[in-house]
């Protein structure tokens, strides 16, 4: 049984250390397609000929963060859900991140064993199968 109604999923990290290991957790452990890009710019470019199905986004990068990204990528047309990746995970940024259009938020650090399923809980939260996905 798969871990989603999901395959494709964007990553976006300016570490290249962090997109290896995201890469191997969410492929080869997790079964997604995962195509890692380590800036803003660079997801924007990729994102419509890799049409993803999922955001998962470091919100902490040089040039353009997270929130910028997301904003950018809706502005273009994608329209698919986010969930940010950051160790800044308070209440008060939470709340920032929901507001900015992410369906959640993942903590650094992470387990990589669970962030396949961690994904999928957080996509199921916000898209229960009765109603369907956006």
């Amino acid at each position: 049984m798969p871990l989603a109604p999901f395959k494709r999923i964007l990553h976006v990290d300016d570490q290249p250390d962090i997109r290896g290991i995201v890469k191997l957790a969410l492929g080869k452990i997790g079964g997604f397609d995962v195509f890692s890009c380590s800036s803003g710019q660079e997801a924007l470019e990729a994102a419509p000929g890799f049409a993803p199905e999922i955001l998962l986004i470091d919100m902490n990068m040089p040039g353009m963060d997270g929130m910028e990204l997301l904003a950018k990528m809706r502005e273009s047309g994608v329209t698919v859900p986010a969930i940010f990746f950051t160790a800044r995970i308070n209440p008060a940024d939470l709340e920032r991140y929901r507001a900015a259009g992410a369906i959640g938020t993942l903590s650094k650090p992470f387990d990589p064993l669970k962030l396949g399923r961690q994904i999928a809980q957080i996509w199921a939260e916000n898209f229960p199968a009765a109603e369907g996905a956006p």
